[in-house]
């Protein structure tokens, strides 16, 4: 490939093919543009053993490393990343043509380079702020970068830095980025008192987002002695970071759980039983919807992410209701192999028949207790409403109103065992780049109503007519097998203890028969309870008619609502009370299925 020309901008390449549905982790990168040449070998070295293990973590998951391309640590990274087969997003804090007078000759030579690399796609950011008047070049420039430490913060799952450890107010620098992808530094806050450190225990769970972190030295700063150890860095408090020397225990699991859901879906797609292509939100749009050229990528990544959790949580909850009618099943036949024997028949056979069932079903539960396709099942739903009430949004041009993962830590469904990863699929979908886009077009906002609002109200309002009518047939049914229990009662009561062998040529005595009448409908009400119990129907029903309750609300305030800006926020209160009620939702379930402490 021909090297361009100093001060040539390359041709844009465009992004790598990788499968739409692919959940990706992106790295993101912040460090010193003076990195001390002697010392790049290790930087490299630790760089390359830090994106190995987390590859190592996620051998089905696709790894992008993102950064602002500044001279220095960042095309340290890239370069090391391009080595190892790993696509780089290039976040260009400014045009090309004014961010190339930040370096010098031989950094721009190697920028230039890096960007015609076929598994780099670059994205120049545009500034989101309307620029003050009076404001200095060098201000103007600091707000640039300010912006790519935004987009970092926004759009990537964990902060590789290649820092000194040293605090810093400079807007957009290594030490502002640290602090703020931590949540310890805002625009209202940055204070530049002194960094404190201090070691976590290996039991403890960081209560933030974690930044990896490579101590580097830096030219000009004078003697420095032995580099320390690379470790992981969370926010304790104001300039107070704690020091993992391992990876926590919590990222590794999460990193386990994403990959097992790109991979999971990858099996599901190769088998041929997803519906992915049945359930686009794309297509459910109407064709003269308006949308801009560079949203439909996005949003179309949104729709793939969509069809690929919904399409897990359907193939678990079919394997899941089928397991709990097994169960049922089993439970039954073993009463009612009791009773037969007991009252009926003395006979081997039916002995056999109970220890038959018994194992197999205690054969069946050690083998599929690790399965968790119920708890699948809940995680995949959670996420494809998720990703429902976040398409939709983002058409309406509402997206920017509602933090997903606000409401997500809110609720705490984050804090369960295999939950913790959904953000994280929120996050790798990132945004058409330069932050939120608040659309004006107004056709947006009606095929939203439709397409959302209708079709949800339609689709909870059959749903709970389908759970009345089961429930009305479910309490004729207990009505009529209580009669026959009282029926056999004073049958019972009656014949006293007479032990006429009943006709029909069976030898059984009358007063046997009755029992097994009577113990046959308890026998078939406990174990309709336990399925009931199961599948927690009511439940479902009590969600279901909440869900109905929050769209049908915000349907009848658009009525009244004529203003654009205010209908975008009735959407986002519909989109904040519609995932609170999944979440909800589905925290009862889990609960239902899994003991207090378990995680």
């Amino acid at each position: 490939m021909q090297e361009p020309r100093a001060g040539q901008t390359p041709a844009r390449p465009t992004a790598a093919v990788t499968d739409p549905s692919d959940a990706p982790f992106i790295i993101g990168v912040s460090g010193h543009r003076d990195l001390v040449p002697h010392d790049t070998a290790r930087i490299r070295a630790a760089i390359t053993a830090f994106l190995e293990e987390i590859r190592a973590c996620l051998p089905h998951t696709e790894i992008r490393v993102m950064a602002g391309m500044a001279s220095g640590a960042d095309l340290l990274a890239a370069q090391t990343a391009l080595d190892l087969g790993l696509g780089v997003e290039a976040m260009l804090p400014l045009p090309l043509a004014q961010y190339a007078a930040d370096f010098e000759a031989a950094a721009l030579r190697d920028l230039q380079t890096l960007l015609a690399h076929p598994k780099v796609h670059c994205t120049e950011l545009p500034l989101t702020h309307d620029p003050v008047s009076g404001r200095t070049e060098a201000e103007h420039r600091n707000a640039h970068y300010l912006n790519l430490t935004r987009e970092l913060a926004g759009s990537c799952h964990l902060l590789l830095a290649l820092w000194d450890g040293e605090s810093s107010t400079r807007p957009g620098g290594t030490a502002d980025t640290v602090l703020r992808y931590l949540g310890l530094r805002s625009d209202r806050s940055a204070e530049d008192s002194p960094m404190l450190f201090s070691d976590a225990s290996a039991e403890q769970d960081p209560d933030s987002r974690l930044v990896y972190w490579i101590p580097t030295a830096r030219r000009g700063t004078g003697a420095v002695g032995e580099p320390a150890a690379p470790c992981y860095l969370s926010g304790l408090g104001d300039n107070v970071l704690q020091r993992w020397t391992a990876m926590p225990r919590s990222l590794h699991e999460q990193l386990g759980e994403l990959d097992t859901y790109n991979c999971e879906y990858r099996r599901l797609a190769n088998d041929g039983r997803t519906r992915a292509a049945a359930d686009s939100l794309m297509n459910s749009l109407s064709g003269d919807v308006p949308l801009p050229a560079d949203a439909r990528p996005w949003l179309a990544r949104i729709d793939a992410q969509y069809g690929k959790a919904d399409a897990l949580a359907l193939h678990f909850q079919v394997r899941s209701d089928r397991l709990f009618v097994f169960f049922t099943a089993t439970t039954f036949l073993m009463g009612f192999a009791y009773l037969a024997y007991d009252k009926f028949i003395e006979s081997r056979i039916l002995l056999f028949a109970y220890l038959l069932v018994l194992l197999s079903g205690f054969g069946l539960y050690l083998l599929l207790d690790g399965r968790h396709w119920f708890s699948k099942h809940l995680m995949y739903r959670a996420l494809a409403e998720t990703l429902r009430a976040k398409f939709y949004l983002s058409v309406a041009g509402a997206d920017h109103l509602v933090d997903a993962d606000e409401v997500i830590s809110l609720s705490g469904i984050n804090r369960f065992h295999g939950f913790n990863w959904i953000a994280d699929v929120i996050t790798g979908l990132g945004r058409p780049a330069g932050g939120a886009r608040e659309v004006s077009h107004e056709p947006h906002l009606d095929s939203v109503e439709n397409a959302w609002i209708e079709s949800q109200c339609r689709y909870f309002a059959a749903k709970i007519s389908r759970l009345e009518r089961s429930g009305r047939r479910t309490r004729l049914l207990k009505r009529g097998l209580f009669g026959v229990i009282l029926v056999a009662i004073a049958c019972l009561i009656v014949l006293g203890r007479g032990q006429a062998p009943l006709g029909l040529r069976l030898d059984v005595p009358l007063r046997n028969v009755l029992t097994f009448v009577l113990g046959l409908p308890a026998l078939v009400l406990g174990v309709w309870e336990l399925h009931q119990n199961k599948m927690a129907v009511r439940e479902l029903l009590w969600q279901y008619r909440n869900q109905l309750d929050h769209f049908a609300r915000a349907r009848a305030r658009l009525v009244q609502t004529s203003s654009a800006v205010r209908r975008r926020h009735v959407l986002a209160r519909l989109g904040k009370d519609s995932l609170m009620e999944s979440y909800l939702w589905t925290i009862h379930r889990y609960h239902r299925e899994h003991e207090p402490g378990r995680g």
